[in-house]
């Protein structure tokens, strides 16, 4: 039998990090023996108390004692992260990481030092969930940006996933979250990972890892305390039925025509009656009266159909297989193939003036119309009561298709990626040589309750549909025959696939050790794809994408990097490192990086790094969705044609008096208080963003077993790719002027709001690390960890050499699409953690801290100093775990998530829709009592 040498670890520094700094002396004294390993975010294999970046590492059992059972409360547990989670009826594209609140493009996700392919709608961000959680051995944060190893768009930072490096027995695991309140939210997840074969010995291990996991939906009306009306009022909106008039309901509303003009004769043939549904629904009330003086028509209820948390699945099967080779060499093959989905219920598909049905021109729908010829007009031979009032005029309806249920899209991703790496030692240099081939598809499509467009007012206007009532067995019959549910409208696909290399070795020894460098490369190619049918275009509600649009993009980045690691001294350690990349739509472009790490004493170490980044545009955001004209998603008065002192708020111009347009005979509809035309899509022209990044941190060991580190960090940017929101350009037009393209005669044309590169950001802030043991003989190991991130600037510009705005506690982060999207940066937020153990068992009290910010707080009455003015409090959520191993194959974890069942702090962020408790920092489960159960063969 041959006798294999024991492997070089393939450990990153950081999963040493923290025992290192926890005992500096010890790392100090045997630097001669300890044997150096390769430090993520660097291509030099070296001890690991020699690191200078700011680097922390979470491992998997420490995720698992915390009770984590899905990649996405992983994700939620990262300090230094916020998250965009798929939360009410939008679907999603999964989890993605936010690091620093810079936007998920600009955080770099890995997989074993290698990309995962982009989620593939969006093609900027990856989704976590696709990680396999069983598989992971621990997960890596590098908290500077612009890896010149990895890529210098990592403007945020790096996370890595590292897998286990080989498996050899059989463990199977069960997990179940359990909400104590019914109606939804419940998780279950099952795992199996097996492998056979020792490096050591046989020199070959294959090994698998299958993961499936579920969260069941949990709908809006089983929360009935987050849409409490009073609580509605109190945020200074408008409690269900309560002074408003109705859209579109169920029975549907109408407003009558006269000579082919809208008159204001509104009204419900069952307003009289209370408007309730006379459907076969689940919902007694769906409808009521909406009141208000003079409004006879129904409204309805906001609260009943949507959800607060999406029905999701995951399921993933991560395959790796290594073969020791040559003199000690290590080939090794990756696979990982998932499949996800998540199904979003929404209030019933509208028909109607919310349609967006045969546009007669952008912002001017075309009504839904019934006329006397119908069986169903009121009063008419279908038995659908009489108005007053109403004789025969046509009727424009709006109306909601109660009776084919909640409106279900359904969101499915596959992700496919291959691995072929090598890596051992040639001629006194390490090498490390791979490919990467990896695919990301993304469907949507129609689940149930969807109809097409078209067919509903072909069924109106022929008799066919009943728009005030339960249908008869032919307009059943009809509206079979128009369904689309289970049919795709939109597919998107990202590849990318190329090869890399390193090596790296000594060259010469300096007084504090071996001056070692590194080079590098890798090539890559990018694909992007995304096709919406013509079936969008029959079915506008809640659907994404520009019907019949089939954008596309492709561009091949390569580049090369060089690293010199100098160990001036025994205590002074510094490291160069720059990195050339070549786009092909983009040009070149050179980026440095530099760090130090100076040790005086053996308890005492600081540490710094300075870096350059380069974020190209992503393919959607060049080459995505079409120039497409539509309305504007509010209303406003045109500043030129309906002028105002105050623009940013709609209804308060009045039609000019120009007499330069005096021809033009304008119609104050089209004009004031009325949906302006928008030019959306991607923008060809986008140039890329570019960042600098500087980090200073100090760590000590005041005592035995205590480290503290404390890291500033402070990033620039500038040109930074958003899309810039309408109501940024009515609060001062004036600045704006050049986005409002207009005829020759004056009129407008649009209002670009396309993506554009805008102006720069500032964000500076402190990260706080603290960990202390304490061993006793008796009475166990007891620890506390804290996690912390204090943000003290996050500025950023609206346009390049525009005022800057400074977001720390209020909204108006760089967020996905726009730069005042419901995203925050908290002043201070920590994660402190309690733990507990002693033989087989243990325990881990976790306690997740924000700080208090500014809501929302859009509406006009929701100023400083108004009652309507909402804070968000300081929220705090403890998590309890225990764990005990009964054997050594045997081990049960128990816990109970947000212990004192806090409810969610109330929120404006989606006032409209009544989901309005605070998504970013909490979710509306209550709380939930986990186990999980695993068992090693």
């Amino acid at each position: 039998m041959i006798t294999y040498n024991k492997p070089r670890l393939a450990l990153s520094a950081v999963s040493l990090a923290i025992l290192a700094l926890s005992n500096p002396a010890h790392a100090q004294q045997g630097d001669d023996n300890m044997t150096r390993v390769e430090v993520t975010g660097s291509s030099i294999k070296r001890v690991a108390s020699e690191n200078a970046l700011p680097l922390t590492t979470y491992k998997a059992e420490e995720l698992e004692a915390q009770g984590l059972t899905t990649m996405s409360e992983v994700a939620v547990s990262l300090v230094t992260a916020s998250t965009n989670e798929p939360v009410g009826g939008g679907g999603g594209g999964g989890t993605m990481i936010n690091m620093r609140g810079l936007n998920t493009n600009r955080t770099l996700v890995l997989l074993n030092g290698r990309r995962l392919p982009n989620e593939a709608i969006g093609d900027s961000s990856v989704n976590v969930d696709v990680v396999p959680m069983s598989a992971v051995e621990r997960v890596e944060v590098l908290r500077d940006g612009a890896s010149s190893i990895y890529g210098t768009d990592a403007i945020a930072g790096v996370i890595n996933f590292i897998t286990k490096r080989t498996v050899n027995e059989v463990r199977v695991s069960v997990a179940a979250v359990q909400p104590e309140r019914s109606g939804g939210g419940e998780q279950r997840r099952f795992s199996l990972i097996g492998g056979k074969g020792d490096l050591n010995t046989d020199g070959w291990n294959v090994y698998a890892a299958f993961d499936t996991q579920s969260r069941s939906a949990l709908m809006q009306s089983s929360r009935p305390e987050i849409w409490d009306a009073d609580k509605i009022v109190a945020l200074g909106g408008t409690a269900f039925g309560t002074g408003v008039a109705g859209s579109s309901a169920s029975p549907a509303n109408f407003t009558v025509y006269n000579g082919g003009k809208a008159t204001s004769t509104t009204g419900n043939p069952y307003w009289s009656t209370g408007c309730g549904s006379t459907y076969d629904t689940p919902y007694s009330l769906a409808s009521t009266k909406a009141s208000g003086s003079g409004n006879k028509t129904c409204i309805l209820n906001p609260n009943l159909y949507p959800q607060l948390l999406p029905e999701n699945r995951q399921t993933t099967l991560f395959t790796k297989a290594s073969l020791r080779h040559g003199d000690n060499k290590l080939l090794t093959v990756e696979m990982l193939n998932t499949d996800s989905y998540i199904d979003a219920l929404n209030p019933p598909q509208i028909a109607g003036a919310q349609t967006d049905y045969d546009k007669i021109n952008a912002g001017v729908r075309k009504p839904l119309f019934i006329t006397k010829s119908s069986p169903w007009y009121p009063g008419g031979s279908g038995g659908v009561p009489a108005v007053a009032g109403v004789n025969g005029q046509d009727l424009a309806v709006t109306w909601s298709l109660d009776e084919l249920g909640a409106a279900g899209l359904h969101d499915r991703q596959k992700t496919n990626r291959i691995i072929i790496a090598d890596e051992g030692e040639f001629m006194n240099w390490d090498y490390r040589v791979g490919f990467n081939a990896s695919m990301s598809e993304r469907r949507v499509g129609y689940k149930s309750g969807f109809v097409t467009t078209p067919g509903i007012y072909a069924g109106v206007a022929n008799g066919k549909l009943n728009p005030f009532g339960k249908q008869d067995a032919a307009g059943r019959a009809y509206l079979d025959e128009i369904s689309v549910d289970g049919q795709d409208y939109r597919t998107a696909r990202v590849k990318y696939f190329g090869p890399d290399f390193n090596l790296s070795r000594g060259l010469m020894e300096l007084e504090g050790g071996s001056l070692a460098v590194a080079v590098g490369g890798d090539v890559h190619r990018e694909m992007y794809s995304d096709d919406t049918s013509m079936l969008a275009n029959d079915v506008t509600y809640k659907t994404s994408g520009t019907p019949g649009a089939n954008p596309s993009g492709a561009r091949t980045v390569s580049g090369l990097y060089v690293e010199m690691d100098m160990p001036i001294t025994k205590k002074l350690d510094l490291t160069l490192a720059a990195r050339a990349d070549h786009f092909s739509d983009f040009g070149s472009t050179f980026n440095p990086k530099a760090s130090v790490r100076w040790e005086p004493l053996k308890t005492l170490m600081f540490r710094g790094t300075a870096s350059t980044g380069f974020r190209a545009p992503t393919l959607p955001e060049l080459y995505g969705a079409a120039r497409t004209k539509g309305p504007s998603t509010s209303r406003w008065d045109d500043p030129l044609l309906c002028p105002s002192a105050t623009p940013s708020q709609a209804n308060t111009g009045s039609v000019t008096t120009d007499p330069r347009y005096a021809g033009l005979n304008l119609d104050p509809a089209r004009v004031c208080n009325t949906q302006l035309t928008t030019l959306t899509g991607a923008n060809p022209d986008l140039q890329p963003e570019k960042s600098r990044t500087v980090t200073a941190g100090v760590v000590i060991e005041p005592v035995k077993n205590m480290m503290v580190s404390l890291d500033v960090w402070d990033i620039r940017m500038k040109a930074t790719i958003a899309q810039i929101t309408e109501d940024t350009i009515f609060a001062d037009v004036s600045r704006y002027s050049n986005l409002f393209v207009r005829n020759a005669d004056g009129t407008l044309d649009y209002i670009v709001m396309t993506r554009l590169n805008m102006g720069g950001l500032r964000t500076r802030g402190v990260d706080l690390g603290f960990r202390y043991t304490l061993p006793t003989k008796t009475m166990g190991r007891f620890g506390v960890n804290l996690d912390g991130t204090f943000v003290d600037k996050y500025a950023s510009q609206k346009d390049a050499g525009g005022a800057w705005y400074d977001s720390v506690g209020r909204p108006g982060a760089l967020a996905t699409g726009s730069t005042s999207a419901n995203t925050y940066i908290f002043k201070w937020r920590h994660n402190l953690r309690f733990s507990w153990n002693m033989g087989d068992f243990g325990m881990q009290l976790t306690q997740a801290y924000t700080s208090s910010y500014e809501d929302t707080n859009a509406l006009p009455s929701q100023k400083p100093g108004q009652p309507f003015y909402n804070v968000i409090k300081p929220y705090t959520l403890y998590n309890l775990s225990t764990n005990y191993r009964f054997s050594k194959q045997l081990r049960v974890t128990l816990g109970v998530n947000n212990l004192f069942n806090q409810e969610p702090p109330l929120s404006n962020q989606r006032l409209s829709s009544r989901v309005v408790f605070a998504q970013n920092i909490a979710k509306p489960i209550g709380r939930a009592y986990s186990l999980r159960a695993e068992y090693a063969f």
